[in-house]
């Protein structure tokens, strides 16, 4: 998901942890500048 004007991307993933989710964005090769971590209720 992406905003056009500012060319900011937005990318909702599902990992153990932000770490995990770092790691996988910098193997594609566009790191992530900011993880925010959602705690989810079940």
């Amino acid at each position: 998901m992406g905003d056009p004007v500012s060319g900011d991307v937005f990318c909702l993933s599902e990992a153990p942890s932000a770490d995990a989710v770092q790691r996988v964005h910098e193997r594609a090769g566009h790191a992530a500048d900011e993880v925010h971590p959602v705690p989810l209720m079940v």
